[in-house]
């Protein structure tokens, strides 16, 4: 479960770094 928190936070800074550009991502619960 641990690895799994680690892929979504890192999955979820880097769909907030690329979705700064306004693209619609599973990861806009990552805050």
């Amino acid at each position: 479960e641990f690895a799994l928190q680690l892929i979504e936070c890192i999955m979820g800074k880097v769909a907030a770094h690329m979705g700064k550009e306004g693209d619609a991502t599973p990861f806009t619960d990552v805050t």
